[in-house]
């Protein structure tokens, strides 16, 4: 004799916290003792479908559970004269009966027995007319149901979305989480605001999502969803990426329809919706520290924060050093020689930081150690920021514009794109004052520069990052290695064509560091934060033989012994002083 087999399925969280999946379990069990039948084991054979929806035939999908019992009986796993209870034919499907019927038919054909337990009705392949249109009428019922109870709550949430966007009311319950309702409209929930400032501040400062939700955990903070959705309480990465993420944070409300299945945002966000919760200064700034983090491929932060993760790279192939431990001695190695693709020798990480210090007094950095250049990078920061979300929603913006093209679409990218250069100027500007604040006294700002702290690496990390900089390291020696800073992230040749990215190197030799311009502007840099005189920048600069001026030149020859040429133009001596090589 066949065995009982239960397919539960219920649509919604609400009906999840009910007794539906217990009254489901109890009907099946009664059928078995009022029949004498075995009940399949529930471990290998409950089908259980929750929070999917038999409209739309959600649950006949290749992850839904009656999918896999409909493929048990085709290979034989689930043998005819088995039985399948259910509460209802509608738990099958809620499908138009065209489609419902001839699967339902094909299950009693195969030797399935089908029982309904609200209506105790046994359906088995020698059903009769009076069964057929009993099922028919029961499908067609659920499928009317489904769709007039599908159109009364879109038209009603349609009608909320209106008044929301016409006249600022309150959408209901719907909110954020760091939200209270009141009698009064959407009010901020004081301890859980704290807790999404928090998050932006940490987001901001470097730390991941994943970093973010673990240390919350550890400080016994509860997620906003415990005891609802999340019945462990704790926070998950993907729920603090969500609020990195989300508008809700800045008041806005973006109403949505759905288009062919797929949640499509209805018409332009809805300002002032909500209380804010952080200003957009904070909320771009966690948007640039968050797109410069994936951009550099940097995903993961240790304890101590790797200050070289994303921007060292091997100047022999051209792939990422990682930093490496090992007897409490770190050191920097090429991600390929550990695959034997790269003979790149190691480089102690004590050595690599020396010369970060030194690339960072190169760059406009004061804003690490000085309040009004760090205003200037902040606002910078900002921009950055706006913009990365701006060039996020173009891409989105112009896939929905190749699938399907309208003037609205059309409209919206040209007004993006009006946007994104719009700001790009604007950081242009900014940029050019920030050119100014060049560190003067090393001394000075390597007393006040952090590299010691999470927070202080992660901002010079991020630092560089932003200026669109790379470093490529090359290993000559024991203790001899060439640094090469460059502005894009392919190997710089230097003294070629295509050697414009290369901006200067560092020669970290023994204990001496070296630094080499490419470009004039770091040479007068040179000169005022003293590592240059006036005179060795002129022979710096020089292009060639003949453009030094004659009293420099006299000088050099004095100094090295040179001889004029005689009366027939012959030199006395073979040497000269060294040719720049054109940039």
């Amino acid at each position: 004799m066949g065995k009982v087999f239960s397919y539960i399925r219920f649509s919604s969280a609400k009906q999840s916290a009910g007794d539906s999946y217990a009254r489901q379990v109890k009907a099946a069990k009664a059928f078995c003792d009022e029949h004498s039948l075995e009940l399949a084991d529930p471990r290998d054979y409950l089908f259980f479908d929750a929070g999917r929806s038999a409209y739309k035939g959600r649950h006949l999908d290749d992850t839904g559970e009656l999918a896999r019992f409909l493929t048990y009986v085709e290979d034989g796993t689930i043998p005819a004269g088995s039985y399948l209870v259910v509460e209802s034919l509608d738990r099958l499907s809620r499908e138009r009966v065209r489609d419902a019927l001839p699967r339902f038919l094909d299950l009693l054909a195969k030797g399935i027995n089908v029982y309904t337990s609200t209506d105790k009705r046994l359906y088995t392949r020698d059903y009769n007319e009076i069964d057929l249109i009993i099922s028919i009428i029961t499908m067609s019922r659920a499928h009317e149901e489904s769709a007039t109870k599908g159109k009364r709550v879109s038209s009603a949430w349609r009608n909320k979305q209106k008044d929301a966007r016409d006249s600022g009311k309150p959408l209901g319950k719907l909110r954020p989480l760091w939200l209270d309702v009141t009698p009064e409209g959407y009010m901020l929930n004081p301890e859980r605001a704290d807790v999404v400032r928090r998050i932006f501040a940490l987001s901001t400062k470097g730390h991941g999502s994943r970093i973010i939700a673990a240390t919350l955990n550890q400080e016994g903070i509860p997620a906003f969803s415990a005891g609802r959705k999340n019945f462990s309480g704790l926070w998950g990465f993907s729920t603090v990426r969500h609020i990195l993420d989300s508008r809700t944070s800045l008041g806005e409300y973006q109403p949505h329809v759905f288009i062919d299945g797929k949640r499509t945002p209805d018409g332009a966000p809805i300002k002032g919706q909500f209380p804010a919760v952080v200003t957009e200064d904070e909320f771009y700034l966690a948007h640039a520290a968050r797109s410069s983090r994936k951009t550099h491929k940097v995903t993961r932060t240790t304890t101590n924060f790797n200050v070289l993760a994303g921007i060292l790279n091997c100047y022999k192939c051209g792939s990422a050093m990682h930093l490496q431990g090992q007897h409490g001695r770190k050191y920097y190695k090429c991600s390929r020689s550990t695959k034997g693709l790269c003979n790149m020798g190691i480089i102690s990480a004590p050595r690599s930081e020396a010369v970060f210090k030194e690339v960072l007094a190169k760059v406009d950095s004061l804003s690490l150690v000085q309040d009004s250049s760090g205003s200037l990078r902040k606002s910078l920061q900002v921009i950055d920021g706006r913009i990365s979300e701006l060039k996020a929603r173009q891409d989105e913006a112009e896939a929905s514009h190749m699938e399907h093209p309208s003037r609205i679409s059309a409209k919206l990218l040209s007004e993006l794109e009006s946007s994104i250069t719009a700001l790009a100027d604007e950081r242009a500007t900014l940029s050019e004052h920030l050119v100014a604040d060049r560190v003067i006294n090393k001394d000075d700002f390597f007393e006040k520069l952090d590299l010691v702290t999470f927070e202080g690496r992660a901002a010079a990390n991020n630092l560089i990052k932003r200026l669109g900089l790379f470093i490529f390291a090359s290993k000559n020696g024991r203790t001899d290695e060439t640094y090469w800073v460059s502005k894009s992230n392919a190997i710089p040749t230097p003294f070629s064509s295509e050697s414009e990215s290369l901006l200067f190197y560092f020669i970290h030799e023994g204990a001496s560091i070296r630094f080499e311009a490419m470009y004039d502007e770091y040479v007068d840099l040179q000169v005022t934060q003293g590592d240059m005189n006036e005179v060795e920048a002129i022979f710096a600069k020089t292009e060639s033989w003949d453009d030094l001026p004659p009293h420099l030149m006299a000088m050099w020859k004095a100094k090295h012994g040179v001889v004029e040429a005689d009366v027939t133009g012959e030199a006395a001596d073979n040497s000269q002083p060294a040719t720049r090589a054109p940039v």
